[in-house]
């Protein structure tokens, strides 16, 4: 079928073949990355996420309602005690990447600073947070498997 397709769309046949050598190169959604990929992965997230998401994901600690401004969030847990495991491994690529209007707020965009790859490490990091049991409820089987 790939070879149908790199006759008739050279392009497209590239660009499905690239698919699928990344696809291929890491972990999915619910499943564990090799372990070079994890301490490469730890490295990135001493660098560029520990300041904000303190060590082994911990976040920051909450700022009680009294005293905390409207537009300020802090830097949520990436361990297993919040819900970054409720979104598969493509959704946390993208925060990563590319951020929501809301976590713009605080959190940098790293696309142009990470690359899709680096991004893949640092998520097969984060699942070396998570106990077996929550990585298997990882992402669109979190409402059903708790």
């Amino acid at each position: 079928m790939i070879a149908l397709i790199r006759s008739r769309f050279p392009a497209v046949g590239l660009f499905v073949t690239l698919l699928l050598i990344a696809a291929g190169s890491s972990a999915e959604t619910g499943k564990r990355d090799s372990p070079d990929k994890v301490e490469r992965g730890a490295h990135l997230y001493q660098e560029y996420c520990s300041a904000c998401h303190g060590k082994d994901g911990v976040g920051e600690p909450p700022i009680p309602w009294s005293i905390r401004r409207p537009d300020y969030i802090t830097a949520m847990p990436l361990d297993e005690s919040s819900h970054a495991w409720h979104h598969g491994d493509e959704q946390l690529i993208q925060m990563i990447l590319k951020g929501t209007a809301r976590s713009r707020i605080r959190m940098p965009v790293w696309d142009g600073v990470l690359s899709v790859s680096q991004a893949r490490d640092l998520i097969g990091y984060l699942k070396s947070l998570w106990s077996d049991r929550i990585l298997t409820c990882q992402g669109p089987r979190h409402m059903s498997c708790m």
